[in-house]
């Protein structure tokens, strides 16, 4: 990996697409670009189509990357990835990086009508090797698994290589991406997550006998720069608990201590004692794994998920609620700005 174990380097700083629609993130991208930050990564589940927004805000940056974190895998089939990834690569000044995940139940079957399929692993492996070969100008035929092609061929493949990283957070998926992939992105976590990560995605590529150097570990994080932590602690329950409902993330918050309290919240959910519920979230669970404070106390923080091996941050701007949106959400891309 590209990582390092001095203090002599912060992480390099992407910004998440906080824009409420594609030309709020024309806007925010562009600023972000001035202030300092150096890539640009759009997500997708029902808002903005993440390809259309990405290629968009792509044309209009000056020198930075693009990214997706996360693409769902099952709502595109290999060959459509590699098409969008060939054609925002031919626009984004500093790259593109496809960044794909499994996503959730909910999001797949229930919103996009899509079979969930085989096993996460697999379905992975599966894409991800499909991808790789539509990028490299192969003609491809297959006869099982999820896609079944015919003579299937990306009509122009892209002229430089376009990475694609996972989305991870288990074991067994963090040993993947060190198997397969080019970088790995994570969410919700500690330095002490990182850490075990990091020898997690290690042991994937010593198994294949895999060199990591340039490989990019990434972290996903929110932030809001603040004096006063009442300001948003509602608004950070509301998030954290849904990952808090989710058995991938119960197990990683159990590792470091948090295993009753998911199973005390979730009992009070499903009683219907919903509030209760939401302010039985530990303030640790949230402070420990987001980015709330002042600028320099958050550049401190950054500095600490560097010195356990990151290599970049996604940082997703969280404006205070009830402040004007697009306003508060600059403000805070100008404060962690690197100018």
């Amino acid at each position: 990996m590209t990582t390092s174990t001095t203090s002599d380097r912060a992480p390099r700083l992407d910004l998440a697409s906080p824009g409420r629609t594609v030309r709020e993130n024309i806007e925010l991208a562009t600023l972000g670009e001035r202030a300092g930050w150096t890539g640009f990564w759009v997500a997708e589940a029902t808002g903005a189509d993440a390809v259309a927004t990405a290629a968009a805000v792509a044309a209009r940056l000056e020198s930075n990357r693009v990214g997706t974190a996360i693409l769902p895998m099952q709502t595109r089939d290999p060959l459509l990835l590699a098409m969008a990834a060939t054609s925002v690569g031919q626009v984004a000044p500093g790259g593109f990086v496809l960044g794909l995940g499994t996503s959730t139940p909910l999001i797949i079957e229930d919103w996009h009508a899509t079979p969930w399929g085989a096993s996460p692993l697999q379905l992975t492996r599966e894409c991800v090797d499909l991808v790789r070969r539509f990028l490299a100008g192969e003609r491809i035929t297959t006869d099982s698994g999820r896609w079944r092609y015919r003579r299937a061929q990306l009509a122009t493949p892209p002229s430089g290589t376009i990475p694609v990283y996972l989305a991870a957070l288990n074991d067994r998926m963090l040993e993947l991406a060190g198997e397969i992939a080019d970088g790995v992105i994570l969410n919700f976590v500690t330095p002490s997550d990182v850490a075990h990560a990091k020898r997690r995605v290690a042991a994937g590529a010593a198994r294949v006998g895999r060199d990591l150097a340039g490989f990019e570990l990434m972290v996903f994080f929110r932030a809001t720069v603040t004096d006063d932590y009442e300001e948003v602690r509602e608004r950070y329950q509301r998030e954290l608990f849904t990952y808090v409902m989710a058995p991938v993330y119960q197990r990683m918050f159990a590792r470091e201590g948090y295993g009753d309290a998911c199973r005390e919240i979730q009992a009070l959910w499903r009683a219907g004692e919903r509030q209760r519920a939401l302010d039985s979230i530990p303030p640790a669970l949230i402070r420990e794994r987001t980015l709330i404070g002042s600028a320099t106390d958050i550049r401190h923080r950054l500095q600490a998920y560097a010195d356990a091996g990151v290599d970049s941050s996604i940082t997703f701007p969280v404006a205070v609620p009830d402040r004007d949106y697009l306003s508060d959400t600059t403000r805070i891309i100008e404060a962690l700005g690197a100018n």
